[in-house]
This record gives C-alpha cells, structure tokens and sequence, in this order.
C-alpha cells in the first residue's frame, strides 16, 4: 500500500513516472500514472503535505511548471557540464580531505616493499583520448626523473683530522625509523613569522637537520636547511676541486643543486672576499647561544615569553620570541611540561633559522656558464612565467649565489628563455626549439615570439613551481592519494621524502603565520592563473585561480589535486617564502583500465582509494617526454604488494555495469529476449552499459579488419567450463559474449548461452570461431552478464504468450518494471509498464485481457449452438426488471464488475445490489462443508442453475451452456457476474430452491452512440477504458435492447454511462472521443 512507502520510496515512483515520458506531465496525468505504477493514490498527506504540488516542490530534482491554466510536473536537467556538475559535487559532498598538518610523512621502515608485478593481459589498442577532460588536469603541468635520486651523502672535514682538508664523500647507510622520526620530529623549525618588505628582501625557509654547528664548514641544502648534501658519483673531480676551493675562500655556507639534477660546476673565480664575522660557538645554554648569535650579528633585542596552554583540560606550555622587528619563532604545535623546556626548544628552532640566514651573505656570484646551464630549468617549472624579482631570490635560495647585475643580458643569450619587460618588472619565460605548436599547459613560445595582440594573462606576484615526481633507482615511488576524479585523474602526493617532510613542515609554519596576519594579506587584486593562499575548513591551502564568477573563486589546490570553490573574503596573498617548495600533488591515470576512464567518474570504488598510500610504477617508459601532464602506473598496495589496477578492473565493472533490479522501486529496462514460458530476459541500461557495447563494437571491427587466429584454439569441455568466449551471432552477424554450458556426450555440439541477450544456441564447436575473451580484453571479460531473467506475473501462461508478449514489448522501447515477488530459483516476478498517449498501462493486464477475450470468443463460438436451442445463458434464472428504454429515459445506479471493452461489459442494478450481497454470504454458509459435488454428467441439465464453487474457494449461482467433453467438464456462466467458465462437474452441486429466487444480476451491456476510431477496440483502447469504469458505481442511461449475435437467446444493453463522482458529470463515452479512441456513431 502506498501510505507505507517511506518519502524517497514515494519520490522514485514519482520520478520514474515523470522519467518515462521522456517529457512534462500534468498533475493528473502524473497522479493516473502513479496509481497503475503502485495501485494506490499519491499519499502526499499521509507524508505531511498539503498538496501534491507541495510533495513535487521539495524534492529537489523535480520541478513544477505552469503552461496557461495546466501544471506539470518535469525532472530537472541534470546533464550538466562535467566541470560545474563535478564542483556541486565537492562543495556538497562531505568528502574527507587530506589535512595538512595532520600528520608528517616519516620515512618507513628499511624493509622493502615488494609488488606482484601485475600487468595487464592484452595490450590497450584503442585510439582513445586519455586525458582527463578537467580544467585543473588540462591547465596541469609535472616533469619526472628518473635518474638515481637524491640521497644525502655526507660532506665531512673532521675537526681534528690528520687527513688534508678536503671533502671526502661518504654513503649513507640506511636510517633505521626511530632515527628518522627523531630527526624529522624534535629538528623541525619555525618559519620566519614575519611579512615580506615591499624591497623584496631575502626570505629563506630554514630547516635545521640535526646538523652540530662547529667552526668547521657546512653545506645547506636547497631550503636553507643546513644539512649534507650529495656529491653525485658522476661529476668529474673538477667539481670536487672547484669545491674545495670555493670553501676555502673563507665561505661561511654554500648550497649546491641536489633536485634536478641541473647543476654545473662553476668555475674558479673568486667571489669578494667579505669581512669576517666574530666566531660564534655552542654551549649548553640555549638562550645564552641565541643572545650572543643575535649580537654578533646585530639583529636587535631577544624577548622571550612563555605561557601556560589551556590549563583546565591539560597544562602545557608553549613559547614565543622575537628577535628584533622581524624574526618571530613559537614552540606551537609542540607541547612541552615546564617553561624552561619550551624555552629551550624555541631557542634552539630560532637558532637553527637565523645561522644559516646570516651567515650565506658570504656567498658567490654565479657565472655566465653557471646561469645558462641553471636558469631555464627553473623557468620550465613556471609555465606562465615567473617575475625577474621573483627568480632572483629563488636563484640565491636554491644555490646559495647571488646573480650579477647584468644578469637578464646573459640569460637573454639563451635559446629557451623569452624576456618581456613591463613597466614594474620584467618577465622570463621557457621556450621549445623549433616547435611553434607545442603547448606545455601555458602558452609556450619560441625564441623571439610574440603573443597574438600583444596580449598577455596578468601574471601573480609569485609563481610556484611545478612538481618533478621522482622515481627511485627501482622504478618506483611512494605516494599518498589526495584526491581522485575517475581512473583517469587521480592526484597523489610523494611521500616518505626529504622533500615531503620539508614541505610538510612549512605548512605547519603557514598556519601559524597566515592565522596571525590575515588581515595584512587581502590580495589588492585577484588574476587568473594566480597564486594565492585559500582558507578553507579552518585550514590554509596553496591554490591557483582558475576562474572568477559570481559564486567565487574557482580555485585548483595545487598540492591537493582539488578543484572548490572558495569565497573571494577567504583568498591571500602567498608570500613567497611559502611558494618556494614545488607543488605537491602530481597526476596519473591507472594503466589496463583505459576502457573504463568515460565511466569510472564518481566510482564508490574510487573514492575510497582516498587517503591511500600506494607504491606507484610507470606502465610505460616516458624518458623522451620529460614534461609528462598525466603518468600511466601501475599502483600496488603499499603494505601488501598486491595490484590496485587489477582489483579495481573486476570492482568497476560490477558498480558500473551490474544490472541490478531493486524491489523497493520501479525500473526503467529494455526487453532483451522473450522465452515462450514466460521468462524475459530484459537490460538495465546502467552507467557501464553504453561503454560495454561501446567496447563490444569496437572489438569486433578489429576482429572483423584482422583476425586473432593466434589466440584459437581446441575447446573443450574440460578448458572450457568458466570462460567466456568472443562468438559471431549468428541471428544477428554480431559478435557477442557467449559461455558454454552444455555438452554432447561426443562432445562435438554444445548449447551456447549468450550472456549479454538472454538466449541459447546448439554449435558444432569445431565449426565455430570462439575467441577467448580473457585474452582478447580484460576489462571486457570481467563486465558482468547483461540480460537479466525476470518471469511475467501471469495467473497462467497462455500458449500465445511469445506472440502476445512481443507484440506488446518491442525490444528498443524502454518499459518500467516493478518487483511483486522472488519465485522460484530466485527469479524475480515482475509486473511491466508501458506508456502510450494516454498514459502508463500494465503489460501484465494487457496481455490477461488479450487471452480473456480470445477465451470469451472461443467460448461464444461454442455458444453459437445454444442459440438453436433457445436457452439464454442465464439459464432459468429471471431477468430483473428494467427500465424502460429510449432516449431520455430514467438513468438507473449500476456496478461495474468486469469490463473488457465498450462493447462487452457487465453492470449490475444497484438497486438489488443488497440482496445479491445477502444472497451469497448464505449460499457461503449453506455450503461451506462441501468440498466437491457428487453430481455424474448424466445428470447435468443445460440450462440449469447449479452451485458452482470458484477458485477463490467461494460459491457462486451458475448456468450450465453445454457439455464440452464427456464425463469430465463442462461450460457455464456465473449468471451474478458475468465471466464464463469451464469446470470439471466434480465442482457442481445442486442449488437449493430458495437461492433460485434473485433475478440473475450480470447485465451484459455496450456504450450507444460511439464506434472504435479504428476497425475495433485496440489492447490500449479496452485498457483505457477499464480504467474509467471497472469496479466503480456508475449511472446508466438505457438506450435500447438488442440481441446478442452470437447467441440469439441473450439480450445485450445498449446504454450511456455517466461518472458522478466529480463535480463536473462524466459522460464515458465523450471521454473516449476526447482521447481519440472512439468517434461518434448513429
């Protein structure tokens, strides 16, 4: 019943309703449709609602809308473009997010991390697009190296050595876990907390590495940090020497390249010798170590304070110093049990940034050959450009030089850098040879090339630069996912990395700094292609602008893979201190599922990948395209080797392909096939539908085009049992997905069931081309079987069912099934509807009619006889009184209890209708104990009234017409009811005298004044109208009388019909003209 059916139930009826006529349906069309779907009114009040328009209005993918005087109700579109639809999805979806900050990527254990090496069976030969159709991947730029990664080695000169002062390069050894969280844990270091001077100032992000501070000489790494740094095995001894050398021109600090492995040895000229600054040493006081440092290098006052953190849930403390106007340093996040702690700690995380800061101000100029080899690497990491200003202070960051002033003259020589001069700066670009086409993400010029227009997109004040992935020496990295779209987008983030940890670290710092000076960081203006600062969810995001609308601004966080919306109050300004680190997230596309990348978007099995850390290997070699914008990988499961690509190829197939039937709800299907037994076998057009027959007709072009003969052979009972095979139908000269299920014994002819249709056929097997599937295409192979087998719920099969039942379902006409019950083998009964112009009608019925009436004619053919006899087929039975006939004559109250069509249908006089009521609950109780009748043939008189017991158990007056066969069965009609029958006489039994009294009350009648618009009254037309009058109270207007022609003995009414139940009267007959069925008729 429909009042329990929960809101949403409700919802899906109605919107199945609304779906299936492919366009707007008016209120009582909708509410007609909705009672055949579920057989009960829309029970809007029973859900809390005033009105039917109330119930559509707050489901919000329904609408109303109003043409004239008439509401429909439509479906709201919901083929969105991918970009906006995919950006309603993530601002509402309560998706989880990778925080930064949350936790910090220590590196794993020593173990290594072995993978199954899976690879897909057959190798991908479509011509597919494979890139992602996103604007965050199309506007994404990432390189990759694979050279032997950057493993700090360390660079000794032992205080008391006897060895000549010279560097001697010694191999790590593996760290064990506990050293490398202890060095990432108690060494992080707090950012400089302070704004960048509108001077462009140096800004160095610093991270002290467990390094001691000795008079002895230091290497910094690339951030400032003072750590080891590699000398690759590979450099000549020239670079050593030139090192030495440059170290022993009293050089305080000096950084080589250790990340792209782009550096050149510079050459031996010597830098300005720099005053030398008072020595400073350790001791065991770090407060003392800070003030004395601070002096030396006249930096201003030390404050130091401290306070107790939240001291009613937990006591602890944290601390804060300044070191004059611009050095600021907490001991936040960090926790610590006394003040003297936190003090010491924040000393020694003030010290650790400020040795290196000072102390690199005795650096060198770099070369002419220096910058030429160097820079355009940089620029090929800022695809829209990078400000001179900008670069100048990256350079120094990044090799621990400074530029000479004449700088953009050299760097002008080169072939891959394009300068623009602006009015406040000027802007560098990297540019190809010889290739005027080629786009990397942003426009990419040659030497020398001019933009169309002279325009160009307004540039950021800072630029960050793109992510190079890192594969190991084993082709291999570690990554975490951050973000995922479909198989063929999915954003992840290397970790277990210096790198990492360094970056990860610095978001600490950013947190802190943009919570404490928001307000001082409202970008003046906001461009397209920027980069910016992105508050969201309380957590601060590196982003670039992708567009500005009035929603916001649409912004691609570029160490996440994300793509939000963000309020335009909560974008800043990114200082550039936090946009030295390469953005974090790099994109990949899972290599073997390239069949599933169109439908694989917003996949349940995706989305838990989230979060995930995975091995990831390259599928294919990319060492000639070193800018990769979307990698091909295999990913494996970093704790247990297994394959993510070939678990997901069986897991999307069944989310995106399963043809499930929910028995809860209506679903929209195709017919596939029909079996004579009843059995249909019908498809659900699910998401992965479309790109299985895609698939499908794509596999047979290359088979039809060239033949796969290598991959034949012998097929047996024995090879073949679970396999699937590629087979040429031969009803339709596709090739489609069979499995063998049975065999010959001589094991030369097999049924072959194709599982995609719902059919069988007998081959000879050696006949036959039957490709192996699981070699032809995995992902094809591992679809799950199309045609679902479902039974029509029928009381009977009749032998025309195969006829009827494809007359009535064509197969590309989608029809909406509904569950009644699992039957037999698990096999779901199932009612189908179809709509035509009047609405949704039941297939079901139609085809119960349809034998009905095939019944009834078979039936009054035989009946053809009785007229000669002159016995009515009420038998003796009294007809009741009528009125008299004539136009204008006294309408009388009448039932419908059956009706065919408007020419055969049965009304009962209501004014008897009390004691027909009556009639039958005694003759119930006169012959409840009876079971069966003892009557013979012999004793049946045709004509005569029996008690006949039905079916439904209850007893009803019929009238014998004949004997049909001999000792066993006859032919009657239930005189009360109108419905003829045929019995065994075991089911007959005398009627008693005093039930022989009642006229009989089954009135056979026609509609006057109408014929059928067609040659007779169609399947929909005796639908429609059953639908108006069966089984309702109803006014009848006697016409006229005439005789049946098919028996002369019975009398037919001719009559008008009236619905009063409105409160506008119905003429039933007007109602089928207005809906083209039936045309006037004298």
């Amino acid at each position: 019943m429909a009042h329990s059916l929960s809101l949403d139930e409700v919802k899906n009826e109605i919107r199945s309703c609304i779906i299936s006529s492919k366009a707007m349906l008016t209120l009582k069309q909708l509410s007609s449709d909705y009672m055949m779907l579920v057989g009960d009114p829309i029970p809007f009040k029973n859900l809390g609602f005033q009105s039917l328009e109330g119930l559509i209005k707050s489901f919000p993918d329904l609408d109303l809308k109003k043409q004239g005087n008439v509401t429909y109700a439509v479906a709201k579109q919901s083929e969105k473009s991918a970009h906006i639809s995919e950006l309603i999805s993530n601002q509402k979806s309560p998706k989880k997010r990778p925080k930064f900050g949350r936790f910090h990527h220590s590196f794993p254990p020593s173990r290594s991390h072995q993978t199954n090496g899976w690879r897909p069976k057959t190798k991908y030969q479509s011509n597919k697009n494979h890139n992602p159709s996103g604007a965050r991947a199309k506007n994404h730029a990432q390189f990759v190296s694979r050279s032997q990664p950057t493993v700090a080695s360390k660079v000794v000169i032992p205080q008391h050595s006897s060895l000549p002062k010279q560097i001697l390069r010694v191999e790590d050894e593996p760290a064990t876990k506990g050293e490398l969280n202890q060095r990432t844990n108690n060494k992080r270091l707090q950012e400089n907390i302070k704004a960048l001077s509108n001077s462009g100032g140096k800004e160095y992000m610093s991270k002290h590495r467990n390094t001691v501070f000795t008079t002895n000489t230091n290497i910094n790494n690339n951030d400032g940090a003072l750590q080891s740094t590699q000398i690759d095995s590979g450099a000549s001894s020239k670079l050593l020497l030139s090192t030495k050398m440059r170290l022993s021109r009293k050089m305080s600090e000096l950084s080589l390249d250790s990340d792209s492995g782009n550096s050149s040895p510079t050459n031996e000229s010597i830098s300005p010798i720099l005053s030398k600054t008072a020595e400073f040493s350790r001791t065991n006081d770090p407060l003392k170590d800070l003030k004395k440092f601070v002096a030396i290098h006249k930096l201003g006052d030390v404050a130091v304070s401290t306070t107790l953190m939240d001291p009613k849930r937990k006591k602890f403390y944290s601390c804060k110093i300044k070191v004059g106007s611009e050095h600021t340093y907490c001991s936040y996040p960090k926790e610590f049990k006394s003040a003297l702690e936190a003090q010491s700690f924040c000393c020694e995380e003030a010290l650790a940034d400020l040795i290196p800061k000072c102390e690199i101000k005795a650096s060198l100029i770099s070369t002419e050959q220096d910058l030429l080899i160097r820079i355009p690497p940089m620029l090929e990491k800022h695809a829209n450009g990078i400000w001179a200003k900008q670069l100048t202070l990256d350079y120094s960051d990044k090799y621990g030089e400074m530029l000479p002033h004449d700088w953009l003259s050299i760097i002008d020589k080169s072939n891959n850098v394009h300068i623009e001069k602006t009015a406040k700066d000027h802007i560098l670009y990297h540019c190809k040879l010889g290739d005027p086409n080629s786009v990397v993400i942003a426009e990419v010029l040659q030497k020398g090339q001019q933009r169309i227009g002279g325009s160009r997109m307004p540039l950021s004040n800072v630029s960050v630069p793109a992510n190079t992935v890192q594969f190991r020496e084993d082709g291999k990295l570690t990554c975490q996912i951050t973000y995922v779209v479909s198989a063929n987008e999915i954003w992840c983030e290397q970790i277990y990395t210096e790198e990492n940890t360094r970056f990860s670290e610095m978001v600490d710092r950013m947190k802190i700094y943009y919570e404490e000076h928001e307000a001082q960081l409202i970008p003046q203006e906001i461009v397209l292609a920027g980069y910016y600062i992105a508050k969201y969810e309380q957590e601060y995001y590196r982003v670039r602008v992708e567009k500005i609308d009035q929603r916001g601004i649409v912004c691609f966080f570029i160490d996440t893979g994300d793509e939000l919306v963000v309020p335009k109050s909560n974008i800043f300004v990114l200082e550039r201190v936090y946009a030295t680190s390469q953005a974090q997230a790099f994109l990949c596309r899972l290599s073997g599922l390239e069949d599933l990348y169109d439908v694989s978007t917003n996949s349940e099995h995706l989305a838990a990948l989230l979060d995930r850390v995975v091995i990831l290997e390259l599928a294919i070699d990319i060492s000639g395209d070193e800018n990769t914008a979307i990698l091909p990988v295999y990913m494996y499961d970093f704790e247990t080797g297994s394959s993510i690509n070939e678990d997901l190829i069986s897991q999307l197939t069944v989310e995106l392909a399963a043809p499930i039937l929910k028995p809860d709800r209506s679903t929209e299907v195709y017919i596939s096939h029909i079996e004579s037994n009843g059995d249909i076998y019908v498809h659900v057009k699910t998401k992965g539908f479309d790109n299985l027959q895609s698939l499908r007709v794509e596999l047979q072009m290359q088979v039809n085009e060239k033949p796969l003969d290598y991959l034949l052979y012998t097929v047996t009972k024995m090879n073949s049992e679970g396999h699937l095979y590629f087979m040429k139908d031969k009803l339709t000269g596709n090739w489609e997905r069979t499995k063998l299920i049975d065999w010959a014994p001589t094991g030369d002819y097999a049924q072959v069931y194709f599982v995609d249709k719902g059919y069988t056929d007998v081959i000879k097997v050696a006949d036959e081309t039957l490709y192996p599937l699981d070699s032809v295409n995995e992902v094809f192979n591992t679809y799950p079987s199309q045609a679902v087998r479902v039974r029509m719920a029928l009381d009977a099969i009749p032998p025309n069912f195969l006829d009827l039942a494809t007359a009535a379902l064509p197969k590309e006409t989608p029809v909406l099934l509904k569950i009644v019950e699992m039957g037999a083998e698990n096999i779901p009964t199932v009612k189908l509807f179809r709509r035509n112009a009047d609405g949704l009608f039941c297939i079901n019925e139609s085809i119960a009619m349809q034998t009905e009436l095939s019944k009834e004619e078979t039936l009054k053919n035989k009946f053809k006889l009785l007229a000669v006899s002159g016995i009515p087929s009420t038998g003796t039975l009294k007809c009741p009184p009528l009125p008299k006939a004539g136009p204008g004559s006294r309408p009388i109250e009448v039932f419908v209890p059956m009706a065919v069509s408007p020419y055969n249908f049965i009304v009962q006089p209501c004014s008897s209708y009390k004691q027909l009521h009556d009639m039958m609950d005694k003759l119930q109780l006169a012959y409840e104990d009876v079971q069966y009748g003892n009557l013979s043939i012999d004793d049946i008189v045709p004509g005569g009234i029996y008690a006949y017991k039905h079916t439904d158990s209850c007893w009803y007056r019929l009238s014998v017409i004949k004997v049909i066969h001999t000792g066993s069965s006859v032919s009657g009609y239930l005189c009360d009811y109108g419905s003829y029958q045929t019995l065994s006489v075991r089911q007959l039994v005398t009627l008693d005298e005093a039930f022989m009294e009642l006229p009989y009350q089954a009135l056979s009648a026609k509609l006057a004044g109408i014929k059928p618009k067609l040659d007779k009254w169609t399947m929909v037309d005796c639908e429609f109208f059953k639908q108006l009058t069966e089984m309702k109270r109803l006014y009848a207007e006697l016409i006229s009388i005439e005789r049946d022609s098919f028996s002369r003995s019975d009398i037919i009414l001719k009559v008008s019909l009236y619905d009063t139940s409105t409160d506008d009267d119905i003429l039933i007959s007007d109602e089928l003209i207005k809906s083209g069925i039936a045309v006037k008729h004298t």
